[in-house]
């Protein structure tokens, strides 16, 4: 089933979906509490097991999107009225349009600036630093100049932040009071997936940039719209019956029944920062172990081990599964690809 993803997010679970789904048993209603892009659900058959599937997730950009994709149909034909460019195999030229589109629509969503772009551009930095280099006479090393460029745009971009700040987060108001209304909004979704799928496998997307193809593959929006049409992907769509914007303590306790699983996915313990767009950290770990013990449904439980986990779900109480996976980050030609383990805790047992 590798492959079968709606759209690129961090954190995804694509790999190991098929092997968490064999140890989800059939329940009334199925509820990712960290839904991220959904890729356990979309890589299974639980839409035919579950009879209501709830997805939650604190990001409300994410949580908009499925609102809208959960309407596939509906939602292709609003992004096929806006036409938004794409870049195409074997045409290079289109790739400045494109690259255009996607800062428009991260300063819409996200009000980022353009400097950060020079923190990842060594050589644009270097390109300036030659010139001043030269226009000195070269006084100072190209390597100091290009330093101090560096320091500066860090100055200014952290300045621009705090300018901005109040702008990025009246717009997050405005979407997640529209969630909260049990709306949504179209024009944010498609800019948000546009934002996703011309970025690194759809790593943070308010500091992401853009990946520029230059022609020699193809567009992963494309990709994402033709998922909306899919015979695959459709009726897993359309099944999804509630997508909240809650706090795991919130959709856990709103959702909490004999006849409900939860499937958590929570950010991996010291990789938390990964993330934008919600609010867990060390503390959240701990609370989301209060959260889940105790609770009247059923739940498997995603983590990397570390010290910390075997005191907060004991192997006594907890049935704990284990399987290394390859790990796709940091995947080079030639080079062999690292493994890692993955852990999957469940307050219940398979038959």
């Amino acid at each position: 089933m590798e492959g079968a993803i709606i759209i690129s997010y961090i954190g995804g679970k694509n790999r190991m979906a098929e092997w968490i789904s064999d140890y989800i048993p059939e329940s009334e209603t199925y509820v990712e509490v960290f839904g991220g892009a959904f890729w356990v659900y979309v890589n299974s058959d639980i839409h035919e097991r579950m009879n209501k599937v709830i997805y939650n997730d604190f990001n409300p950009y994410m949580v908009n999107l499925f609102r809208c994709a959960s309407e596939p149909k509906k939602f292709m034909k609003f992004i096929e009225s806006k036409n938004p460019p794409v870049q195409t195999k074997g045409q290079p030229e289109l790739s400045k349009e494109c690259n255009d589109f996607f800062y428009q629509c991260k300063k819409e969503l996200f009000g980022r600036n353009a400097l950060k772009k020079f923190l990842t551009d060594k050589v644009a930095r270097l390109k300036i630093a030659k010139f001043i280099h030269h226009a000195e006479g070269g006084h100072s090393s190209l390597d100091k100049i290009e330093k101090d460029i560096l320091n500066e745009i860090n100055y200014c971009v952290s300045q621009l932040r705090l300018r901005t700040a109040d702008k990025q987060e009246q717009a997050r108001d405005k979407i997640r009071k529209k969630i909260a209304a049990g709306k949504k909004d179209q024009a944010i979704a498609m800019k948000y997936a546009y934002i996703l799928a011309s970025s690194f496998s759809g790593v943070d997307p308010v500091d992401a940039e853009f990946q520029d193809y230059k022609g020699m593959y193809g567009s992963k929006f494309t990709a994402f719209t033709n998922r909306l049409t899919s015979d695959k992907f459709v009726p897993k769509l359309k099944k999804i019956d509630t997508c909240e914007n809650m706090s795991f303590e919130e959709v856990i306790a709103k959702y909490d029944s004999p006849t409900t699983y939860f499937y958590v996915d929570p950010p991996y313990w010291n990789t938390e920062s990964y993330y934008s767009l919600h609010e867990f950290g060390k503390e959240q770990h701990y609370q989301l172990r209060d959260s889940l013990h105790g609770i009247s449904g059923k739940f498997s439980l995603s983590y990397y081990d570390f010290p910390e986990l075997s005191e907060m779900y004991p192997k006594n109480d907890f049935v704990w599964e284990k399987r290394e996976f390859v790990k796709p980050a940091g995947a080079k030609e030639g080079v062999d690809q690292g493994v890692g383990e993955e852990l999957l805790i469940m307050n219940y047992t398979i038959v």
